[in-house]
């Protein structure tokens, strides 16, 4: 097994023997050294709720009610905090996790929640997220240089039982091996199809160079 990360936290345990004096003839010990060794632990992911009081207080001469704000929530009226909705949203799209799957291990941690719940909030995190990513894309389409590509993406269509046969597109601006100074950006997109208009679509604007495979799209991209 590899060396492990120095910059992993680190919990030191000292295991002293259980006497203070030699086991054989009763005499003092002295220091001489020490072995070690590290092993990887897994912390447990644990779940809690955060109750979150309020108390309120009246003015004994106005009555007026004084009251502490309510804290901001990523979902108004919602359940999930910001870090557990980041979780849910990592473990579908990062480590594509589909949300039944996430259902049973969060069941199996305590937490009862459904699976519509789940896929309602990863549409209010879209909601949250897409002027993020939305200046993303317009940043990167300023940028003289764009590689691209793309993989085949089965996508359910919903109410049918079938999929379609979509494609998910990667567009990157990295040139920092050629002494560029701009950070690498980049973004996906999800179509329902392969056709070049997606291509045209997401780089309306784009004036720069595209480079790609030989997939007839990009052609009539590099043609706007």
């Amino acid at each position: 097994m590899r060396k492990l990360n120095p910059n992993l936290p680190r919990k030191r345990e000292v295991r002293e023997p259980t006497c203070a004096c030699c086991p054989g003839c009763g005499g003092d010990l002295r220091a001489m050294g020490e072995d070690s060794e590290e092993m990887l632990d897994l912390v447990a992911q644990a779940w809690q709720v955060i109750e979150t009081v309020r108390p309120k207080y009246s003015c004994r001469t106005c009555d007026k009610i004084i009251q502490a704000p309510a804290p901001i929530k990523a979902i108004a009226r919602g359940k999930l905090s910001y870090a557990a909705l980041a979780h849910i949203m990592m473990a579908k799209w990062g480590y594509h996790l589909p949300f039944y799957r996430q259902v049973q291990m969060m069941a199996a941690k305590g937490v009862d929640i459904e699976r519509s719940t789940l896929a309602r909030s990863a549409g209010y995190a879209a909601a949250l997220l897409d002027p993020i990513y939305s200046r993303i894309r317009e940043i990167g389409r300023t940028r003289t240089k764009i590689h691209t590509d793309d993989t085949r993406l089965p996508i359910l269509a919903p109410s049918t039982g079938t999929t379609h046969k979509g494609a998910l597109w990667v567009y990157v601006a990295d040139d920092r091996n050629s002494g560029s100074q701009q950070p690498p950006i980049a973004w996906y997109r999800a179509t329902m199809g392969r056709a070049g208009e997606s291509v045209m679509t997401e780089l309306a604007g784009f004036a720069g160079t595209l480079q790609a495979d030989g997939f007839t799209g990009y052609v009539a991209a590099s043609h706007m």
